[in-house]
């Protein structure tokens, strides 16, 4: 059947022909789509996010699809693109249309109101979707396969939201114009869908722009392919924990966003984060500067500081009572888009807290301000303070701004900086700390203190927390010791030969790091020392801490106890060859024995903290 399509208004100057279809509504809104094909020319008209000026800008939790993976552009998809004995075939695009600021580059916070209509033309009835100025779609009625997208070229962008690697890979053969992969992808029609949404109801209360392609491209990738877990958490509305995470990097973020002269000091650059995600073959590509993953923060709020998500531990460190308008959260498991914001709003107090521990530990604050100060030094070299703007912002980011003939220098500046990074970190992080054990031990006791001293608030708290940690590592307490069997340990003068079996083993492994390790391990040993260093305990009877003091000795010793036991075994071995009950006990004797002298001489020092 013959039809007429209608003209296109002038402020829509590109029109795609395609098949209309919708959706149901969930959540508020309903997405709808125009399922067609692009000539290879049309994609010029379709952008990566990473193209999108200051896209790398955005909060943290909207980094859908920002990185593109070279490596497999290059070495996977165009070698296959290219290959003339294989069918090409792939899964369509999944677009979506962004309305733009008059800038170009700057995505509205909020879609502008849908204007639904029916209007004639030519004597056929058409239902229109049409947000002016930016973007319409029509369909002949009752023939949702005759359908017309029209797009403002100034303020309408149609950016890739799932298959960007495809996308990157095609734009890259149309530029090597002349090869026989060129000659023959400009036959060829690349399948999409171009999706968009519209609000199903009233309210001030409707998801962002960005919330909802978000949203849409995190069902896409569930149903797709496995997230990797960073990017995961960072897009996550539905993850109390995730949020938390959010908002302590989104600090960094804004931060680091503002320039250097008016930059809150004290707070960790956003370099102190492996946040990104990015990925080179598959395999993850971590930032140099960072010492702390995504994944890692994550689990501190999971499993120390607010517990499982939807939990009753997590439910009370959030103060969540019967009249808290988090309470059906609770009930139901599932945080809406709203809920995740009150839950936003509610970070604040606990994240100041977090924040502050980790800006005023005695390690990690030197650290920082040798970053700072790594980026002072080159920005003020009057010969480099572009390529170093550049540099840090690549690092940062991963992505820079510098004009093409810079790209290179801007590069091996990067790595001049990496170098710098990394003998910052061996100076100022020492092997405890630098490794994962140390600051889950930490976080475990910050965790655990704060449920025993319940009554104070989270921002006195973290002061005093933090003031007694840094005594406990200004006196050695966190310093790995290299010492040799259990015959040798008696003669040892230094403090930290107390981790023995607590974080290092007699074989001087890392051990009991994993995250419910600590609670019998390192974060028990860091709770006495900070709770010695930090008497008298504010609101806590010294009787009170007699009692938590002793449980807690005992939970350590039994951790002792087990490593002495591994300890011991092999020599015991010799003396009972038959093994069996014989040796069982001989090896319960010994390490019993020792763990005791361990504890013993440990509790000794203790008490002295007090006496000074």
């Amino acid at each position: 059947m013959a039809i007429d399509l209608p003209i296109v208004e002038n402020r829509y100057l590109r029109s795609i022909s395609g098949v209309y279809g919708e959706f149901g509504a969930g959540g508020g809104v309903q997405a709808f789509y125009l399922q067609c094909a692009l000539t290879p020319a049309q994609l010029a008209w379709v952008s990566l996010i990473s193209e999108i000026t200051g896209s790398e800008k955005w909060d943290v939790r909207d980094l859908f699809q920002r990185d593109v993976d070279i490596d497999r552009v290059t070495n996977g998809l165009i070698p296959y693109l290219r290959e003339e004995e294989k069918i090409k075939f792939f899964n369509p695009l999944t677009l979506t249309v962004l309305p733009m600021a008059n800038d170009g580059h700057t995505v509205l916070p909020h879609m502008p109101e849908v204007q639904e209509k029916r209007v004639e033309v030519d004597g056929r009835m058409w239902n229109s979707l049409e947000r002016p100025d930016y973007y319409r779609l029509r369909w002949i009625d009752d023939h949702p396969e005759f359908a017309v997208l029209d797009l403002s070229e100034a303020q309408s962008r149609l950016v890739a939201i799932d298959g960007q690697h495809r996308l990157s890979a095609l734009k890259r053969i149309l530029r090597d114009t002349g090869t026989p992969t060129y000659e023959d992808l400009m036959t060829w029609r690349i399948p999409i869908v171009v999706v968009s949404f519209r609000s199903t109801k009233d309210g001030q209360d409707s998801p962002s722009v960005l919330e909802v392609v978000r949203s849409i491209f995190v069902s896409i990738n569930k149903e797709a392919k496995e997230i990797n877990r960073a990017r995961e958490i960072l897009l996550s509305d539905e993850s109390i924990n995730s949020v938390f995470t959010q908002e302590l990097l989104e600090k960094s973020h804004r931060n680091d966003l503002e320039p250097p002269e008016e930059r809150d000091s004290n707070l960790l650059p956003l370099l102190c984060y492996d946040w990104r995600g990015e990925e080179s073959g598959g395999d993850r590509v971590h930032a140099p500067a960072a010492i702390k993953s995504i994944e890692e923060i994550y689990s501190w709020f999971d499993q120390y500081i607010l517990g499982e998500d939807f939990s009753t531990d997590q439910k009370a460190a959030l103060g969540v009572d019967p009249t808290h308008p988090l309470q059906g959260v609770f009930y139901k498991h599932k945080l809406s888009h709203a809920a995740s914001n009150e839950v936003r709003e509610l970070s604040g107090e606990i994240l100041k807290a977090l924040s502050y521990v980790l800006q005023n530990f005695t390690p990690y604050k030197s650290y920082v301000s040798a970053l700072r100060e790594l980026e002072m030094k080159y920005v003020r070299d009057p010969g480099a303070s572009d390529l170093a703007h550049h540099a840090f912002y690549q690092l940062r980011f991963g992505t820079n701004h510098a004009d093409d003939a810079e790209k290179m220098q801007v590069l091996e500046l990067v790595e001049q900086i990496r170098d710098d990074v990394d003998r910052a970190k061996r100076q100022y992080l020492p092997e405890l700390i630098s490794r994962e054990i140390g600051m889950r031990g930490i976080m475990c006791s910050f965790g655990s203190f704060r449920e025993f001293l319940q009554d104070m608030n989270w921002e006195s708290y973290a002061e005093w927390f933090t003031s007694s940690l840094n005594d406990a590592y200004a006196n050695g307490w966190m310093d790995i010791e290299d010492v040799g069997g259990y015959r040798s340990r008696v003669g040892s003068r230094r403090r930290n030969k107390y981790l023995r079996h607590v974080a290092e083993n007699h074989e001087g492994t890392i051990t009991n790091y994993r995250f419910d390790d600590l609670y019998g391990a390192l974060g028990v040993y860091v709770e006495l020392l900070v709770g010695e260093y930090g008497q008298p305990l504010p609101g806590v009877s010294d009787e009170a801490w007699i009692e938590q003091r002793s449980i807690l000795v005992d939970t350590l010793r039994n951790t002792v106890f087990r490593g002495y036991k591994k300890e011991v075994r092999p020599d015991l071995k010799e003396q009972f060859p038959n093994g069996g009950k014989e040796l069982t006990d001989a090896v319960n004797v010994l390490a019993g024995r020792l763990a005791d002298e361990h504890i013993r001489r440990f509790e000794k020092e203790l008490d002295r903290i007090q006496g000074g």
